[in-house]
């Protein structure tokens, strides 16, 4: 492979030819008085013309092919040496042009080039002095220019090189402390939101996993990841963003503190990561490492205080509003039977009575809620029920759950998403199943993708009851189920709950 020239190069040996382009001038008119146009004139300047035209007309790159240099500077030395035999040998006006040899030759190729064109150059004009004649000391003037032009040029290109790698070593320095001030820019503001948040009030493991996490997979994009921690009943996914790929790089950072390891990043990349990369990850998760054990410690402090307090808000919920909301619908009920005459009355009492009805499905859903204990997120439930599945297709939770389905909802929903994901699974024929959409609390939207065969959900073979199942399980808490299939482009089931 030939390298390309330099700029500083093709300039220089644009210069250096206007030069030799002067010297001819220069020595043709010097030497037409000499000869007043003898046919000696006329060669000695056709050959000089196209000496000049040869070292002007080869491209600056074919110098840089192997032995490029050396030939081309070569054969100009002795085409030299021949125009200073015909115009009078070391008296020769054209003697400062055949410069052009080793001058080029130190250019293209440096001081061995040079020095190697200078010094046939040398002996060439000494034993052409000697031949005609002359003494060999008037041939110490040729010398002495092809040496020093070799020297000027050689120390030129020298200067000029270290100029080149400086500045290429400060472009790639400053290209590199940009990428890292941005990266430290990110990991600024991914602390400053975490700041934020705990001064707010809003800081919970679930939003700062979900946040570290975008924050981190931003910056190396197709990449994804998971965020868990690790509690007394093992592993809990916080946050998983992303599908990752088969053929990616994985890396494990612990979450840890000076004292204890409170759980992982996954992170799974298109590219390996750097050292430095990883040093830069390793920086933004130790803060957050450093919050989530603190919020851990908060819970087993404030767990036993907080348990009471909710079971008492069960309690009276259960124990006093309850009987009251239901001895208000019997009174509504009792009502409405003595106003049968009036059905303008007894219609706006039966609406009545289903909002006390309603109303009251509701406290007992609170009531449940209160007195269930704190469970994993249904990103966890996921994941640990589909890491029982066998065989492919693999499948993929990347849920954004900013906080986890209400208590009386999330054993529901989560048997729905896992019966969808695993009819995909044994029935589809998929590459493989994706499980996304949003959770915050009281409302959600899941969605069940693969890419397999598709099916008519209004049609299922008898014997087979997991739709049924999926549509009363939805029905139970409220929530809508949809199923979007086309024969051979694959199902997405949509599960949606609750209002914002």
């Amino acid at each position: 492979m030939v390298a390309t020239p330099a700029p500083w190069e093709a300039r220089i040996h644009r210069t250096v030819v206007i030069g030799l382009w002067v010297t001819m001038v220069v020595g043709a008119v010097s030497h037409a008085f000499e000869t007043r146009g003898s046919a000696v004139f006329w060669v000695s300047l056709i050959l000089a013309a196209g000496y000049v035209s040869g070292m002007g007309a080869i491209e600056a790159s074919r110098y840089r092919q192997r032995f490029g240099t050396e030939t081309i500077t070569l054969a100009a030395v002795v085409l030299g040496a021949i125009i200073v035999v015909l115009s009078g040998g070391p008296t020769s006006p054209y003697l400062l042009m055949t410069v052009g040899a080793p001058t080029i030759g130190a250019l293209m190729g440096g001081f061995r080039a040079g020095l190697l064109a200078g010094t046939l150059a040398s002996a060439l004009i000494t034993l052409i002095t000697v031949s005609q004649g002359h003494e060999p000391v008037e041939a110490l003037l040729a010398i002495a220019l092809y040496l020093a032009f070799v020297l000027l040029i050689g120390v030129i290109r020298r200067l000029l090189e270290e100029m080149d790698t400086t500045a290429t070593q400060l472009a790639s320095e400053k290209e590199t402390a940009t990428q890292q001030l941005e990266r430290l820019e990110q990991i600024h503001q991914a602390l400053v939101r975490l700041s934020e948040d705990a001064s707010a009030g809003r800081l919970n493991a679930v939003s700062v996993a979900a946040s570290t996490l975008d924050d981190i997979l931003s910056r190396f994009p197709g990449s994804a990841g998971k965020l868990v921690v690790h509690n007394d009943s093992g592993p809990v996914v916080l946050a998983a963003r992303g599908i990752p790929d088969d053929d990616g790089h994985s890396y494990a950072l612990p979450l840890a503190t000076s004292d204890a390891v409170v759980g992982e990043l996954v992170v799974t990349s298109t590219a390996e990561l750097s050292d430095q990369e990883l040093d830069e990850i390793r920086t933004v998760i130790h803060p957050v490492s450093v919050a989530l054990a603190n919020h851990q410690l908060l819970q087993e402090i404030v767990g036993t205080a907080v348990a009471e307090e909710r079971i008492r808000l069960a309690r009276d919920l259960h124990d006093e509003i309850g009987p009251a909301l239901a001895s208000l619908g019997l009174a509504l009920d009792l009502t409405a039977m003595q106003q049968a005459s009036n059905p303008d009355v007894a219609s706006d009492l039966q609406v009545l009575r289903s909002n006390v009805t309603k109303l009251v499905e509701d406290i007992r859903a609170s009531v449940a809620d209160l007195r269930a204990e704190p469970g994993p997120t249904l990103t966890a439930r996921l994941t640990q029920a589909f890491g029982r599945f066998e065989g492919a297709p693999p499948v993929i939770v990347d849920l954004i759950e900013r906080r986890p389905p209400r208590a009386a909802v999330i054993a529901d929903l989560t048997a729905i998403i896992v019966e969808a994901a695993r009819n995909a699974h044994v029935h589809s024929g998929a590459s493989k199943i994706v499980v996304t959409g949003q959770v915050d609390r009281a409302f959600g939207r899941c969605s069940v993708v693969d890419d397999g065969v598709g099916f008519d959900p209004e049609h299922e073979p008898e014997g087979h009851y997991g739709l049924v199942g999926m549509r009363e399980r939805a029905s139970k808490i409220g929530a809508a189920i949809k199923f979007d299939s086309e024969a051979g482009a694959g199902i997405t089931v949509t599960v949606e709950w609750g209002n914002r």
